[in-house]
């Protein structure tokens, strides 16, 4: 395995922690706090370089199925951190999240782990090879 994909999982599985408990702390507040505006961030960048070390160390087309995955999840995670940011910038820290604002992170988390899923089982069955 070549550095560059190394990385990329190192820092995946950093983004997965990161967003793992942005959900857990959106889920508990239902607020933009400081905490949960901060790891969406911090889970989208680590998230971004990951994919970009996947992209530059790949032998293969970046458009497989969990390559479709990984990008629509990352389009939409980081949508929602915008939104949140934006709404923790309009409403402050105290108004509560919409339904949908909710779905909407809900939904990015688990299109997110589907493709975090294809990906890990791509590299076992590569592992076997």
């Amino acid at each position: 395995m070549s550095f560059i994909i190394l990385a990329g999982v190192v820092l995946i599985h950093i983004a997965a922690v990161l967003y793992t408990i942005f959900i857990i702390k959106e889920w508990k507040h239902r607020r933009a706090t400081k905490g949960v505006a901060r790891f969406i961030a911090a889970a989208v960048i680590f998230d971004v370089l990951a994919t970009s070390c996947m992209m530059i160390g790949t032998t293969e087309t970046y458009f497989t199925l969990h390559g479709i995955l990984g990008y629509t999840a990352l389009a939409i995670m980081a949508m929602d951190a915008i939104l949140i940011w934006r709404h923790r910038s309009k409403f402050g820290h105290e108004v509560r999240f919409s339904k949908a604002l909710h779905r909407v992170s809900l939904f990015g988390y688990f299109l997110w782990l589907t493709a975090f899923g294809t990906g890990e089982y791509l590299a076992l069955m590569n592992m076997q090879q």
